[in-house]
């Protein structure tokens, strides 16, 4: 059995299931974490999360893209059955027009009605914002963004933090306040980082902190780490090439 974990998915599918067959995934053996920000701007946004629904060894952590999903099912529900009733605010905007929300909720406007309900019934079932992990007697903490600065204490609980705080960070690169847990997180596409990390995972110092959004749907890779070994397996993006 071995725990993978990936991030940023954005819609792209098509990478998605080319690393399940790369790194030889099995429902019935290994599990897989997806931290955050599996919907929008990619091509395949409710494809993707139908794919992940229907298979129990899948997991996710909340991102900010997920938490705009969440807040306007109900809204997108109510506008399939009379426009009229949709109420479009500043925040609704935001995640449609500058943060590729249109191509999700195009999606999920095509569905059956049944179907939006067991998409919205299993993100409320499934909420959450970080999980703890023990790999082989190595702890690990899943997070999509990290921690803010006023959060820096070994002895913080991240029950306690805002979950806008957790979708939201940009954490710095050797950005872990725990000193025996080892930090996973995305939200930051890594080549923003530096050109030297282009498509590649980055490691903190001492390897406390694991940045693992490679871009995929800015054209670079999807990457993956399996938590037992640390080891990193990579997909080419067929999207196009975008800078930060």
């Amino acid at each position: 059995m071995s725990t993978y974990v990936l991030s940023d998915t954005h819609g792209c599918k098509r990478e998605f299931d080319e690393m399940l067959h790369k790194i030889q995934f099995s429902e019935d053996y290994d599990e897989l974490w997806i931290v955050g920000d599996i919907c929008d701007r990619g091509k395949n946004s409710i494809a993707l999360l139908q794919e992940i629904i229907r298979n129990k060894s899948m997991h996710i952590i909340y991102g900010n893209h997920d938490v705009w999903l969440e807040k306007y099912m109900q809204e997108l529900i109510n506008c399939k059955k009379d426009c009229s009733m949709t109420d479009i605010t500043e925040d609704l905007m935001t995640w449609l027009h500058y943060n590729g929300g249109y191509s999700t909720a195009d999606q999920f406007m095509d569905l059956s009605f049944p179907e939006c309900y067991d998409i919205k019934l299993y993100l409320e079932e499934n909420k959450r914002f970080y999980k703890y992990l023990n790999i082989h007697g190595k702890k690990f903490l899943l997070v999509h963004a990290g921690l803010a600065d006023e959060y820096f204490n070994p002895n913080v609980h991240l029950s306690e933090v805002p979950s806008e705080v957790l979708v939201w960070t940009h954490a710095g690169i050797d950005d872990n306040p725990f000193h025996d847990t080892t930090m996973i997180v995305g939200h930051v596409p890594t080549f923003c980082y530096g050109k030297e990390f282009e498509g590649k995972i980055i490691h903190g110092k001492n390897n406390s902190i694991f940045h693992i959004d490679c871009g995929c749907v800015y054209g670079r890779t999807l990457g993956c780490l399996r938590l037992d070994d640390l080891q990193e397996f990579y997909v080419k993006s067929s999207a196009p090439f975008v800078n930060c």
